[in-house]
C-alpha cells in the first residue's frame, strides 16, 4: 500500500505544485540534472560491453572516450587541424568524406576553450555540449511558457530532454549548441523581437546545417503574418524587422557552404561533400521513396505517404494547435526541409530533436498516466539508441 499511496494523484499534484512555485530557470535546470542523470548513467552502462573503436584511448574504452566517438572525431579534426584545401576527391574527382560536411561554430568554440584552459578537445568538447544543453533547456522553459501553462511547459521540456537521441546533447557533437541557437531565435520571434533574433540565427547556421529549414519557416511566417495583419496587428517597424530577418536568414544559410567554396575553390565543395556520406549524389525528396523501398519493399511509398500524413494531423490536431502559430511554422519549414533534403538513415532520430515543439503536442494530455508513459517510454528507447546506435561494433557500424 505504501507505493500506490505515494504515487497518488493527490499527492503528485501537490509536489507539482510546489514544484512550480521554484523560478522558472531552477524548474529548468532540475529537469536538465535530472535527465543528464539518466542519459550519462546509461552511457557508463553501455560503455562497459564496448570493445575497443577508433576514438578509444586504449584497450578499455572510458565513458569520456565514449563521448567523443563517432563525428566527435571529425569536429575534433577541425578544432585541431582546421578543413581540408583542396577538397579531397580520387582521380575521377569523386569527393571523399571530410570535415567540410561539418559547421565550424563548435570546433571553433572548444578550441577556444582549450587556449584558455589548456584541455584537450576529448575534455571540452563533452564538457561544452553539456553546459550548452542546460543552457538550452533555461531558454526552452522560457519559449515554452509563453505558449502554453507552466506545468504542461515544464512536462514538455522534460519529453525533449528524455527524447531518445538526447544523450547526444552531453556529446562532443554542436546538437546542444543549436537547440540553445534555436530556442533563442525562436523565443524572439514569437515576442516579434525580429532583429535580436538575427544574431541567433547567424550562430545557429554555423553551427550545423539547419539555416534553410529556418528559411522556411521564416517565408511561411512572413506569409501568415501578411495574411493576417488584420487580425494581429502588423506595424511597419515589424514589417521591416521581420522582412530584414527573413532575407538575412536566407544569406546566413549559405555562409559555411560560401566558405567552403572560398577555401577549396570549388563551389559545390558543401554539397559534394554531404552527398559523399550518401549515394554521391545531391538529389530531392525521392531518396525517401527509395529509403522506403529499400526498407519495406513495395509498402515503402505508402509508409512514407502514412508518416508524412501522420505528421500533418498531428500539426492541425487541436494538440498540435496549442503549441502557437509560430512553432507550428517552424514545424512546417523544418519538416519541409527534412524532406526535401535529407536522407533517412541512422540517423534519423538524432535529425528528430530540432523537432521540439512537438513536445508540447506530446504534453497536450494532462493525464499523469499518459505523461509516465512518454517519460518511461522514452527512457527505454534511450536504451536502445546509445546500446545500438552510439556503441559501435568493429570494423564497421552504422553512425547515430
Amino acid at each position: 500500500m505504501v507505493l500506490p499511496g505515494l504515487f497518488s494523484a493527490d499527492r503528485l499534484g501537490r509536489a507539482a505544485r510546489a514544484f512550480l512555485t521554484l523560478p522558472s530557470w531552477l524548474q529548468a535546470l532540475c529537469v536538465y540534472f535530472a535527465s543528464r542523470f539518466v542519459a550519462l548513467g546509461i552511457m557508463l552502462a553501455v560503455v562497459r560491453t564496448q570493445p575497443e573503436s577508433p576514438w578509444s584511448s586504449g584497450p578499455v574504452t572510458t565513458l569520456n572516450d565514449f563521448l567523443n566517438f563517432w563525428d566527435g572525431g571529425w569536429y575534433r579534426r577541425i578544432a585541431e587541424e582546421g578543413y581540408p584545401s583542396p577538397l579531397p576527391a580520387d582521380e575521377s574527382g569523386r569527393v571523399y568524406q571530410n570535415a567540410w560536411a561539418f559547421y565550424p561554430l563548435f570546433p571553433w568554440l572548444v578550441r577556444a576553450a582549450g587556449a584558455v584552459t589548456g584541455e584537450g578537445f576529448e575534455v571540452l568538447a563533452p564538457v561544452l555540449s553539456t553546459v550548452f544543453a542546460g543552457a538550452a533547456a533555461v531558454a526552452l522553459l522560457a519559449l515554452f511558457r509563453l505558449l502554453v501553462t507552466p506545468g504542461r511547459a515544464v512536462t514538455a521540456l522534460a519529453f525533449v530532454f528524455f527524447f531518445p537521441a538526447s544523450p547526444v546533447l552531453s556529446t562532443a557533437y554542436a546538437e546542444s549548441l543549436t537547440l540553445l541557437l534555436q530556442a533563442l531565435a525562436l523565443l524572439l520571434v514569437v515576442q516579434r523581437r525580429y532583429w535580436w533574433a538575427l544574431g541567433a540565427v547567424v550562430l545557429m547556421d554555423l553551427s550545423r546545417p539547419v539555416g534553410v529549414a529556418f528559411s522556411f519557416f521564416m517565408l511561411i511566417h512572413l506569409i501568415s503574418r501578411f495574411r493576417r495583419r488584420r487580425e494581429e496587428p502588423y506595424p511597419l517597424s515589424q514589417v521591416i524587422s521581420s522582412w530584414g530577418l527573413g532575407v538575412l536568414s536566407c544569406l546566413a544559410a549559405l555562409l559555411h557552404p560560401i566558405h567552403a567554396w572560398l577555401r577549396t575553390g570549388s563551389l559545390t565543395a558543401y554539397t559534394d561533400t554531404e552527398a559523399a556520406w550518401h549515394t554521391g549524389d545531391t538529389r530531392i525528396f525521392v531518396q525517401w521513396l527509395d529509403a522506403g523501398t529499400r526498407w519495406l519493399g513495395p509498402v515503402g511509398p505508402t509508409a512514407v505517404a502514412v508518416l508524412i500524413g501522420a505528421m500533418v494531423l498531428l500539426l492541425v490536431s487541436p494538440a498540435g494547435r496549442s503549441m502557437g502559430r509560430t512553432l507550428q511554422q517552424y514545424c512546417w519549414g523544418y519538416g519541409i526541409y527534412l524532406l526535401l533534403f535529407f536522407s533517412p538513415q541512422t540517423s534519423t532520430a538524432r535529425l528528430f530533436l530540432p523537432f521540439f515543439p512537438l513536445a508540447l503536442a506530446l504534453a497536450h494530455s494532462r493525464s499523469w498516466g499518459m505523461r509516465a508513459v512518454v517519460l518511461g517510454a522514452f527512457t527505454v528507447l534511450q536504451f536502445f539508441w546509445v546500446g545500438w546506435l552510439w556503441h559501435f561494433t568493429p570494423p564497421y557500424d552504422l553512425p547515430p
